[in-house]
Order: structure tokens, then C-alpha cells, then sequence
């Protein structure tokens, strides 16, 4: 009977880490987007620094120095988001000024709550909890036809602002790190 129990517990947790988490309500855009002649400007937020990311024409700017930028779609309760933290903070350090690197919480998070989450994750990447968060991430499934209420994690890799590969779920390191070198040598053609 034990044996029984265990093993079901293990299915039950492996389908849930390869799964993603999926949020049931869709939540509205914020007002602090701005639509101007086909270009729209994404306010995002960290407890120090702003990313103002701008759509136009199917492409982004997140006014970052860096030429590949990934975006990584999450929420503290997901147990794959926070399997996934630990990959990240190695790729964006190990690809540091070649890669930007942009948390999007999907859920609204007190500022103190945010940055305790940030600080016992060790996190090294930027992470946006800000209105707008909600607004892009409705943008970007719009435009890879996802559905607006996506299971997460969700990550979606950029080369020069323009969309180059997109995950669901939780994604080995490896995996990641293969595709972040297929950009990076996009980018220096």
C-alpha cells in the first residue's frame, strides 16, 4: 500500500513540474499602456530600475544594450517557475552582457514580497512586477497564437527584438543553452 502511495505521489509530482501551472482567470491589461500608431510601450518594474519595452511593427526594443533578450513568464506558487530560477540565474550569468534575461510575474506581488522572493531565489535577472506585466504577456501570446491564460512557466527567447523561440513549461538548462547560442550567433552575422 505504501509503495501504492509513493508511486502515485511521484506521478503526481512529475506531471506537475513537466506540465507547467496554469492560471484559470485571465486578468486585464493595464491602463499604463499606451497604443500610438501601431507602437506600444510595455511599462516594467523592478523594486529599483524600469524596462520600458516597446512593440512595433511585430518587433520589440526592451532598450537593452543586450541583442538577445529572453522573457521569462512566472509566478511565485509555481512549483516548474521556481525549479526553473535556478537555470536561469546560471545562463544569465554565464552569458552576462550578451544576454538580458526579464522576469514577468504574472501575479501582483507586494513590492517587500517580491523582493524577499528575488533575495532567498538568489535571483540575478531583472524581474518586473509591475501592472503592465499582465499587458505584455497578453501581447506576446496574441502573437504567438497562445491562449491568454497560458501555463507557465512560459519563456519566449528574442534576437534583436524580433521573436526567435518560445517554451512552455520547465525547460532543461540545456536546452535553453543551446538555443541561446543559436541566437547569440544570429547576431553576430
Amino acid at each position: 500500500m505504501r509503495i501504492k502511495f509513493l508511486s502515485l505521489t511521484v506521478l503526481v509530482f512529475v506531471t506537475l513540474l513537466y506540465t507547467g501551472c496554469g492560471e484559470k482567470k485571465e486578468k486585464k491589461a493595464s491602463r499604463t499602456t499606451v497604443n500610438v500608431a501601431q507602437k506600444t510601450l510595455f511599462i516594467l518594474k523592478d523594486a529599483n530600475n524600469t524596462v520600458k519595452a516597446t512593440l512595433r511593427d511585430g518587433k520589440f526594443d526592451f532598450g537593452a544594450k543586450e541583442r538577445v533578450v529572453m522573457l521569462d513568464f512566472f509566478a511565485t506558487w509555481c512549483p516548474p517557475c521556481r525549479a526553473e530560477i535556478p537555470h536561469l540565474v546560471n545562463l544569465q550569468e554565464k552569458y552576462r552582457g550578451k544576454l538580458k534575461i526579464i522576469g514577468v510575474s504574472i501575479e501582483s506581488k507586494n513590492p517587500a514580497e517580491m523582493r524577499r522572493f528575488i533575495t532567498g531565489h538568489n535571483i540575478n535577472y531583472f524581474v518586473s512586477n509591475a501592472p503592465d506585466n499582465m499587458a505584455i504577456a497578453a501581447k506576446v501570446a496574441d502573437m504567438l497564437h497562445q491562449p491568454r491564460n497560458f501555463s507557465i512557466p512560459f519563456m519566449v527567447l528574442f534576437v534583436d527584438g524580433r521573436y526567435f523561440r518560445h517554451y512552455i513549461g520547465l525547460v532543461p538548462e540545456e536546452m535553453l543553452e543551446s538555443d541561446i547560442k543559436e541566437a547569440l550567433k544570429k547576431v553576430s552575422k
